[in-house]
């Protein structure tokens, strides 16, 4: 035991004693936080689509679509004035402000006095100034081909920003069969969100008349467009209160047990190819012969698999503790503003997910662990280690498949057999974990795991002897694979 521990310290120390390990902690909830926040800032990145649109039906579509898109935005502010003065003065004040802005039913002429009201000062700007995503413009001509030198911008059009290029122009034309025909010119191939802006405004626009030329008041019309199902979601899992509704909290522990299962995934993959890549630089290096001159076979073996597998509880410590620190500190910030987020961040960070996550990492990471050290050992270079790595690359990807689909079919039959399978139990199970699967698929599929694992760990310390001692090496796996076919 003492061997064992000694090559488990010295692995361990092997990666945790270096500027590299460290900076990768650091990188990794960076590269997360970038990577959280890429998507929103690509979006406030791009410029303001500015578009232009052209009637040739005579029904004054423009004008529909130009008091749409101000409608909207005037729907934004006052959505953003409610939520800020709600949060910094509570609803009472809220509903002021709102009273007070509301006296323009078709614009923001009142937003400056609605501010005052609430007391924000100068935050009516921000609330009203904000980039906006598409705005339209007046047409700087009435014929595509004079429109073309705006739309790939050989001229310019005037702005709220100054001269700009005219992203799309859209062509409204009479059409037999339909209301209207939309002819959609622009540069940008790929963007098609004015496009579908203006297609959404006139659909809406069409319809609400269908109804006034049936007889309907405007009153009336406003009351069927408003007509919406209310969908009441029961809780009706055992042990749940009677009539108890389903919160975003209830469903909070299916996204994160497949986030855990993904993070699981991509631990397990990156320690287990540590394992071969040091394995590999050691055989060649000759230092596995001194460790063999020291240590039996199995104390190497149980000693790097728990060096490796201390660098990794290492790694999610530090990580589960900063993340916790964070998550307390902004949640009880946030709960003070919306009491339903205390309860959201409890179910995040239910222990029991905790602990089956350590269960099923330790269980995956010795089966996988054990693997990769059998491949090392039967490599001298890592060119050697990629040839044979194939098989169980795919066999590791395999679940993610799996994981891609299961947050709506958590009682797939085929995701419940596939859990089933030990070198993906780790996984699956680990995201079938919040649907309650029942007690004997858990138990069973756990066992069967627990006994792959013992009979893989045992298989890989035959192979490991075999490649350690050079009794046998990537050429043998091929050979033996060979000499298999050819028996076929």
């Amino acid at each position: 035991m003492r061997a064992s521990y000694l090559i488990a310290r010295r692995e361990y120390l092997s990666y945790v004693a270096t500027w590299g390990f460290w900076l990768s902690i650091l990188a990794v909830p960076i590269f997360a936080a970038i990577g959280g926040a890429l998507p929103g800032l690509i979006q406030d990145s791009q410029p303001t689509r500015y578009f232009t649109v052209i009637d040739e039906t005579g029904q004054g579509l423009d004008q529909v679509v130009r008091d749409s898109l101000e409608a909207q935005r005037r729907d934004e502010v006052r959505g953003r004035l409610e939520a800020m003065v709600a949060a910094m003065r509570g609803d009472a004040a809220a509903q002021e402000a709102l009273a007070v802005f509301d006296q323009d039913p078709d614009g923001l002429r009142y937003l400056d006095e609605a501010a005052a009201q609430a007391g924000l000062g100068e935050a009516a700007a921000a609330l009203g100034g904000e980039r906006r995503e598409r705005v339209m413009v007046d047409p700087p001509a009435r014929d595509i081909e004079a429109l073309r030198p705006y739309l790939t911008g050989a001229r310019t059009v005037d702005t709220p920003e100054g001269e700009r290029a005219l992203f799309a122009a859209v062509i409204l034309r009479p059409a037999p069969e339909a209301p209207v025909q939309i002819e959609y010119h622009s540069t940008n191939i790929t963007s098609d969100g004015v496009s579908d802006a203006v297609r959404s405004v006139l659909r809406t626009h069409f319809r609400e008349a269908a109804f006034m030329e049936r007889g309907l008041t405007p009153e009336e019309l406003e009351s069927v467009m408003a007509l919406n199902p209310v969908v009441v979601e029961i809780d009706a899992r055992p042990g749940a209160q009677a009539g108890a509704e389903v919160t975003r909290a209830d469903r909070a522990p299916f996204f994160v047990a497949i986030a855990i299962a993904f993070v699981l995934w991509l631990a397990v993959f990156s320690v287990a190819n540590m394992l071969l890549t040091s394995l590999v630089e050691e055989k060649g290096g000759k230092i596995i012969e001194l460790l063999l001159s020291t240590a039996r076979f199995h104390e190497i073996l149980i000693g790097k698999l728990a060096g490796v597998a201390a660098v990794s509880f290492t790694l999610f410590a530090i990580w589960g503790a900063v993340g916790g620190g964070l998550a307390l500190l902004g949640g009880a910030v946030m709960a003070g503003m919306n009491p339903e987020i205390a309860a959201l961040l409890g179910s995040l960070f239910d222990p029991g997910l905790l602990l089956a996550a350590l269960f099923f990492f330790a269980a995956g990471y010795l089966m996988y662990g054990a693997i990769f050290l059998a491949m090392g050992s039967l490599c001298d270079t890592l060119q050697d280690a990629q040839t044979l790595m194939g098989p169980v690359i795919w066999t590791l990807l395999l679940p993610m498949f799996f994981l891609f689909f299961s947050i709506e079919a958590t009682d797939s039959v085929l995701l419940r057999a596939a859990s089933w399978f030990p070198l993906w139990t780790p996984f699956l199970m680990m995201a079938r974990l919040p649907s309650d699967p029942p007690l004997w698929e858990l138990v069973g599929a756990s066992a069967l795991m627990i006994f792959t694992t013992v009979l893989v760990v045992w298989g890989a310390a035959a192979v490991f002897r075999q490649g350690a001692l050079r009794q046998a090496d990537a050429d043998s796996v091929r050979r033996f694979f060979r000499l298999k076919k050819n028996s076929a």
